[in-house]
């Protein structure tokens, strides 16, 4: 609690940037049968730059009351409302003519991968320019010992955070993922213009927004052949979870390898080039069609 506390202040000075991220977090308390695992939300807070702090913890003998109010949150209960989504009104957008180049960028890449004529991480690194703002840092927060998935563990997560970042003084950020952002969103928009949540912003985590771009994909392209092209270079039941956004990293690769393919089709269909064929010895033909 002393170390938070020091925490906050060090951050009040050096004006940082803190994102709280929540999720839900499983822990099995009993490690030989099994049963009684521990099912709440985690929360935590990546400050950026991080705070270094080095000081000696003195040995205590706390009581569980005494541990208790150092890490305690406040339930709070939430009270389903209306739905006000149906009052939004969407309005058009101005359709604003602007030249887009990134398609030499693309076609740039598209005939350097199968090149193999690509920078490493490295040099991508020495071209970036700015200020380095230093490395993050992360602090556990308290769990709330409820389920992630209640309106209620949300609402309490969502007020929790409000709190931590007004002592902060800085602009309450929480990222969730799919499922808790949507019923995060509808609490939030629920509220009344009053209510402390109306400050806060809502973000959906970056890994999986690219997870739903690359489900819808699969929900699009299904039927398509898109299976049994990639069951070519994966298994089966890989390309099940491929297309459905969970195996991100193969997803993400399987489709760079179809859409190299495809561009070296095109373009050798535009400029003559015949595609080299790759010699199969008899006993790989024999296994292909078993």
């Amino acid at each position: 609690m002393q170390l938070r506390q020091e925490a906050q202040r060090l951050q009040m000075k050096t004006n940082q940037f803190v994102q709280y991220i929540a999720d839900n977090v499983d822990h099995n308390i009993r490690s030989l049968d099994g049963f009684g695992t521990f099912h709440g939300m985690g929360i935590i807070a990546a400050s950026t730059p991080g705070i270094k702090t080095a000081r000696s913890v003195p040995r205590t003998n706390p009581s569980i009351k005494e541990i208790t109010a150092l890490a305690k949150i406040n339930i709070k209960f939430y009270k389903e409302q209306s739905n006000s989504f149906q009052k939004l009104k969407y309005e058009v957008f101005e359709k604003r003519e602007i030249e887009n180049k990134s398609w030499k960028l693309d076609l740039l890449s598209k005939i350097c991968w199968p090149l193999k004529f690509s920078a490493s991480w490295s040099a991508i690194m020495h071209k970036t320019s700015g200020s380095y703002p230093g490395q993050s840092n992360i602090t556990f927060l308290p769990m709330i010992d409820l389920n992630p998935s209640d309106e209620s563990c949300i609402y309490t997560t969502l007020h929790f955070v409000c709190k931590e970042a007004k002592q902060n003084k800085c602009t309450p950020i929480l990222t969730f993922d799919q499922p808790l952002y949507w019923k995060a969103m509808m609490i939030v928009q629920n509220e009344p213009t009053t209510s402390s949540l109306k400050s806060l912003v809502l973000k959906l985590g970056g890994f999986h927004a690219e997870m739903s771009f690359v489900g819808s994909i699969g929900y699009l392209m299904s039927g398509s052949g898109l299976m049994n092209i990639f069951e070519t270079v994966y298994a089966s039941t890989a390309v099940s979870h491929m297309l459905s956004g969970k195996a991100i990293a193969r997803a993400v690769r399987g489709h760079f390898l179809l859409d190299t393919a495809l561009t070296a089709l095109i373009l050798s269909n535009i400029y003559g080039i015949p595609v080299p064929k790759i010699e199969v010895n008899s006993e790989e033909k024999m296994q292909r069609e078993t």
